[in-house]
């Protein structure tokens, strides 16, 4: 990878898809309107241009990948849409929770093309293929939005849980689908408010991240499945914590978890708890009101690429954030691009790509190269 000196004179890339696109209303600029330029430097796969919205009034949206990463979805006020990772070729839309009086507080695509959009109360699963209702799931217990989706990588398990109140000291329960069977197959109880799940790479480990308030400490524990009809409860990783102090967002997989503290990010190993590196945030830009602290607002990562990928914006004003690659293994950055108001961010499971959405302003929608 280059660092950021080298990719400012690099072309940008940006195919403006809204004509190619298979249903009209793909593209919502307003005729005769100039979309905002990609940031300098930043090469994309493809790129949908979205509505205008007030730049003080920011616009809410969700992205991911599929576990395959072949698959990009979108989620905001207007309903989920699913694209082609490669092309951008839209292949299905989905009405949104919204229309029952609810919002889309998460979202999680599977390698069978299975599309789960967590809501207040449970969550619905749609199939590409299907033009059927979706399969519906509740959560166990007393639950808010269901703020935490995440399928195995084979699309054969689903585990969410909902997102309860930051301070709410009763345990939560995290449910596990047999989606085969199309049933809840499991309930793990969780410590507090959980706000991360996901599947290890053998499919049978659950990793599941707890916080307990914003400025709290918070813990990582791990539910492994024993290949039988019951999970096999374990116990916390013993000092794998989130240091008091700290706060999200933050991104885990199996080994490790990073988040920011008081003004850097630090990766941390889930087995020992020990930190492994510490950098500070990137400084504010150009644009931005005095010397302002920077906050984190959106992180994900890649192993396999060894990345990390994060929103970093001020704490305090107005001015451009940045979307920042970092390397995984120490902390090193490898390229940086000034963008105002994203709103949602997703790494490739490969590395070789990331998806963002900006929430100020002309909104649109990108796929992105990472530069090598």
């Amino acid at each position: 990878m280059k660092p950021p000196s080298f990719l400012a004179g690099a072309a940008l890339g940006a195919l403006f898809l809204g004509a190619a696109l298979p249903c009209a209303a793909e593209t919502w600029a307003e005729r005769g309107t100039v979309a905002p330029p990609l940031p300098l430097g930043l090469s994309s796969v493809w790129r949908v241009d979205g509505r205008k919205v007030d730049s003080r009034a920011a616009a809410w949206s969700i992205v991911a990948f599929s576990t395959d990463g072949k698959l990009v979805g979108v989620s905001d006020e207007r309903g989920t849409r699913v694209y082609g990772a490669g092309d951008g070729r839209l292949l299905r839309m989905f009405p949104a929770p919204l229309a029952t009086g609810q919002f889309a507080f998460s979202l999680a695509i599977s390698s069978t093309g299975l599309v789960a959009v967590g809501r207040v109360g449970g969550l619905d699963v749609y199939t590409l293929e299907g033009n059927g209702d979706p399969l519906k799931f509740y959560c166990g217990g007393v639950c808010g939005p269901v703020s935490a989706l995440a399928f195995a990588p084979n699309g054969a398990w689903l585990a969410y849980q909902a997102a309860r109140s930051a301070r709410e000291p009763t345990p939560g329960l995290v449910d596990v689908v047999d989606l085969g069977a199309r049933k809840r197959v499991a309930q793990l109880e969780a410590s507090t408010m959980r706000t991360g799940v996901l599947f290890a790479s053998d499919g049978r480990t659950l990793v599941a991240a707890n916080v307990t308030h914003i400025d709290d400490s918070g813990t990582f524990g791990v539910r492994a499945w024993n290949g039988g009809a019951q999970w096999r409860r374990t116990r916390d990783v013993r000092g794998a914590a989130a240091p008091r102090g700290s706060i999200g967002p933050f991104a885990f997989d199996e080994r490790a978890a990073v988040y920011s503290r008081a003004g850097w990010m630090e990766l941390r190993e889930l087995a020992t708890g020990a930190v492994v590196w510490g950098v500070g945030l990137v400084p504010p830009g150009l644009d931005a009101t005095g010397d302002v602290p920077m906050k984190l607002d959106l992180v994900a990562l890649a192993r396999p690429a060894d990345l990390v990928l994060s929103y970093e914006s001020p704490a305090e004003g107005e001015g451009p954030g940045a979307i920042v690659l970092r390397r995984l293994s120490d902390g090193v950055t490898l390229a940086m691009y000034d963008v105002r108001g994203v709103s949602a961010l997703a790494l490739a499971p490969d590395g070789g790509s990331f998806v963002y959405s900006t929430g100020a302003g002309r909104t649109y929608t990108a796929v992105a190269r990472v530069p090598r």
